[in-house]
């Protein structure tokens, strides 16, 4: 947390800042003055804010400066108090620096007025130098009380006041300026969040975690949102907000699928969130590198986790947590089974109900004022359906408050009607659903068709945040035209729906917007839905794939937003654009390292290609060598090769031995033994392979080349360097011939020909390979590009065998150092570097730099890898033999 700088606060002080703060709504001004008087007379200064500000985001310049310099802090906690968002900010301000300075019930005294203290918050202030207020002894020892405080106060509250905003991730949320109540909920939040800074009331199991429960349409969203920007102050490391766009329904549950669709959207907003390379990357180290980057900023956070769906496994919960003790974890959903810490939302208090109603006009007249009450009744506080109503008022000035109610029991459309009240009994106050619902029916009138087709738009997407971008695309696909003219059209349609509370914006860069899923229901149960969806569909799909086509960059997931809506649209495989889009949802978790994703993805584009076409069909064995592709990314070889084999057997019996598909399913299957140690079978299939491709294709064919490079390979690993050598020589020769001297294919090969020279031991052949090689990479490709970080550990691994470890270790710790910024400190490659260079210091003996860099080594591969990973294993043996080695 950056504090403000306290020799600045206390020189303001010292020039005359008033030593006391009173803070107090301005409905009770009269019963302030008398006690700021007294408090005057007896010889204190104190600042009395006059400006009547209102709102949370209305503070003024001046109003910080008077709390920063002041010494203690008075409330006026009346219950009209706890309902000023100004009020609230100046308590939650002073709560927060009294509680740095340790000295929370000693800075702030609280002055009520009313019998009892229940409307107190925190709680915490109930007991903090408390006083009533109304009788001359009262306000006496309220003096005495300031008085005696002050002089026991050195300092000033603003010595720990924080100046900076913490950065929200991805996206900061706007919240919402009607926003109104809910302070106990704040802090009953807030306290169950740092409850284990109350040891008797701490769980160990849950602290620093809570769940956000309450029906659809109530406010939990918003009620985090407004917690986060409110209470900002308390997490200077940032405010991070997910969404688990599994949940397309309320009803939606924790089968498998759901499981797999909110573990893999959660890791891929986790890394577009902290711009993570997670390519290959597992999500137990993609969490593993969140828990390093919440460790290196080393400051309290905010992880919210927005939309849970019900009936999750213990386990995918503990995943959905801040994967860092310093992060604070809010979940919200309907479901209460969480065994977590509890915050209810109910529906609004009645008169902030009411207040909420008449923001968009003050009622005109007793008898608009008895319609306004009767409305907020009927719609049972409800506060979606208030904040519509408020909206329908707004947008349509000659509405009045009774016109409005009396359209309540107008319900057209009877039957489509009486299914939208049906949907909605078990998800809004049961007693008030056939006027929520109409409200819901009667905010849509009167928009047109432009506004009304993007929400239909919207409810056809998951329930996340939707990019303006997706919304514009789907709109130009409905409407081919000018781009321009098409994207203020689209902006004036949003701005109408936002005037009637049908959608607000959730972020600004990029843009994006919200459409609740009770609205979206509203949309879906109209009577002309139906037909329209098909056209509004394809649309849909249509854009989503063009989204979807952008190629997967390390460190950016620049459609991670897209992805909830991708995966809602491909939940009913109908049309032919809707495989497309599966595969390119499948194709995206591949890419960017989520493996298991891609399997369970790809494995549905196989069942789904199986059912419209069949299991021979090109298409489908192009899915299921995806599957197994996924599955090798994962090690799990196992269920990787029967899916193979079963793949080669299909082309062969379809498209014959020599067809290009079946040598590509035969490479890949070689390929697939290769890796789990069956070498044998590996380099026949490989020299099948290659014979086949000479024949069909010719000698210089990339693919030929591709199976003699892999048949080296293979030969290599099996130790038969007699036949690997000549091969990638011949390889080598080839790619250089036709691809040229420096085409990356070639500078592989060229590399692959230096390993097997130095395996062999012909060191004057590998040394100059590795560093012609390393020389083309950093010129075609660049000092840090990964494949000039191979080479160069190479040419240093060539040198160290070599016995030259002055030229090795140099070259290992500029590679250590381009890896850890390159790729991170959790990267595999990363910890080969490190114990590469650790194993250097070994052979000079520098045992005190050696051993620390492979203790740490070897405690982050058992992190990260896992401690049976064949590469942990290797660095556990390499510390043993070094341990073991100093003891004698």
């Amino acid at each position: 947390m950056r504090l403000a700088d306290s020799s600045s606060v206390r020189a303001s002080a010292d020039a005359g800042a008033d030593e006391v703060f009173f803070s107090y709504p301005r409905a009770d001004r009269a019963a302030v003055l008398p006690l700021v008087e007294a408090l005057r007379a007896a010889g204190l200064s104190v600042f009395l804010d006059e400006s009547g500000i209102d709102e949370f985001e209305g503070i003024t310049d001046t109003i910080r400066s008077a709390l920063a310099g002041a010494r203690l802090f008075v409330a006026y906690y009346s219950a009209v108090y706890p309902t000023r968002p100004a009020c609230q900010w100046e308590l939650l301000t002073a709560f927060r620096a009294a509680t740095a300075l340790g000295q929370a019930s000693e800075r702030i005294l609280v002055v009520n007025p009313d019998p009892t203290p229940d409307h107190v918050q925190p709680v915490q202030l109930r007991d903090a130098r408390y006083c009533t207020a109304g009788e001359p002894e009262s306000v006496t020892r309220l003096v005495e009380r300031v008085v005696e405080r002050a002089a026991k106060s050195p300092g000033c509250l603003g010595d720990a006041i924080e100046a900076r905003r913490p950065v929200w991730r991805p996206v900061e949320h706007v919240g919402s300026e009607r926003f109104i109540g809910r302070v106990d909920e704040f802090w009953q939040l807030h306290h169950a969040l740092h409850a284990f800074e109350y040891p008797a009331t701490q769980d160990g199991a849950s602290a620093g975690q809570a769940v956000v429960i309450g029906l659809g349409g109530v406010g939990k969203t918003l009620l985090v949102e407004q917690y986060a920007r409110r209470f900002a102050s308390y997490y200077p490391g940032g405010i991070y907000w997910f969404t688990s766009a599994a949940s397309h329904a309320p009803e939606a549950d924790g089968s498998e699928g759901v499981q797999v669709d909110v573990r893999a959207q959660f890791y891929q907003q986790v890394a577009a969130a902290l711009a993570l390379d997670t390519n290959a990357l597992e999500p137990v180290q993609v969490r593993e590198a969140a828990r390093r980057r919440l460790e290196e900023v080393g400051q309290p956070c905010l992880w919210i986790v927005d939309d849970v769906p019900g009936q999750l496994p213990a386990e995918l919960v503990r995943e959905l947590a801040a994967p860092h003790p310093l992060g604070r974890t809010v979940l919200t959903s309907r479901w209460r089974g969480y065994q977590l810490p509890v915050v209810d939302v109910d529906v609004l208090q009645a008169d902030e109900a009411y207040h909420l109603l008449t923001t968009a006009r003050a009622p005109a007249g007793p008898d608009e004022e008895t319609a306004a009450r009767t409305l907020v009744q009927r719609l049972g506080s409800h506060a979606l359906a208030v904040d519509l109503a408020r909206g329908c008022l707004a947008d349509q000035p000659g509405l009045t408050y009774a016109e409005l109610l009396d359209q309540l029991a107008d319900t057209k459309d009877g039957d489509a009607f009486q299914e939208l009240v049906d949907d909605l009994f078990m998800q809004v106050p049961t007693d008030h659903t056939r006027d929520i619902a109409a409200t819901f029916k009667r905010s849509l009138q009167h928009l047109d068709d432009h506004a009304l087709t993007l929400l239909r738009v919207a409810a056809l997407l998951a329930p996340a945040p939707l990019p303006e971008r997706l919304l514009s695309g789907i709109s130009s696909a409905l409407s081919p035209g000018d781009e321009r003219s098409a994207r203020r059209a689209d902006r004036r349609a949003l701005s109408a729906s936002q005037r009637r509370s049908l959608i607000r914006q959730t972020g600004t860069e990029p843009p994006s917007w919200f459409v609740h899923a009770l609205v979206s229901r509203t949309l879906t149960l109209q009577p002309d839905a139906a037909a329209l969806r098909p056209i509004l569909r394809r649309a849909a799909l249509k854009a989503t794939i063009r989204l979807m086509q952008s190629v997967y960059i390390p460190g950016r997931l620049d459609v991670a937003d897209v992805m909830p809506h991708a995966r809602a649209l491909v939940e009913e495989l109908d049309i032919g654009e809707s495989f497309v889009l599966l595969e390119s949802v499948a194709r995206y978790g591949y890419e960017s390292g989520q493996p298991a994703s891609a399997a369970h993805d790809y494995g549905l584009l196989v069942d789904a290609y199986t059912a419209h076409l069949s299991s021979d069909h090109q298409l489908t064995l192009i899915a299921r060598n995806n599957v197994a592709n996924a599955y090798r990314a994962m090690g799990d070889t196992g269920r990787a090769i029967p899916l193979l084999q079963q793949n080669l057997a299909a082309r062969i019996r379809v498209l014959g031995e020599d067809h290009p598909s079946t040598l590509t399913s035969r490479n890949s299957l070689a390929y697939a033994y290769q890796q789990a140690g069956d070498l044998e079978r590996a380099i026949s299939l490989h020299a099948q392979t290659l014979a086949a491709r000479v024949r069909v294709l010719g000698e210089d064919h990339p693919h030929a080349l591709i199976s003699r490079n892999n048949l080296a390979l293979a030969y290599q690993q099996a130790g038969d360097l007699e036949r690997a050598i000549p091969q990638h020589a011949q390889t080598l020769a080839a790619r250089v011939r036709v691809l040229g001297e420096d085409h990356p294919d070639t500078l592989t090969s060229r590399n692959n020909l230096a390993g097997a020279y130095q395996t062999a031991g012909d060191l004057e052949r590998a040394i100059p390979q590795h560093a012609q090689t390393l020389a083309a990479r950093i010129r075609v490709l660049g000092e840090d590009h990964p494949d000039t970080l191979t080479s160069r550990n190479n040419l240093a691994g060539a040198y160290q065998t070599a016995g030259n470890l002055k030229r090795a270790i140099p070259l290992l710790q500029q590679n250590l150092a381009e890896s850890v910024r390159v790729l991170g400190n959790d990267h595999p490659d990363t910890l080969t570097s490190r114990n590469n260079l650790a194993c250097a210091y070994l052979k000079v003996g520098d045992m005190k730099r050696a051993i620390p860099l492979m203790e740490r080594n070897l405690a982050d591969s058992e992190r990260i890898l896992g401690e049976d990973s064949p590469q942990t294993r290797i660095f556990r043996e390499n510390l043993s033999h070094t341990l073991r080695h100093c003891s004698t």
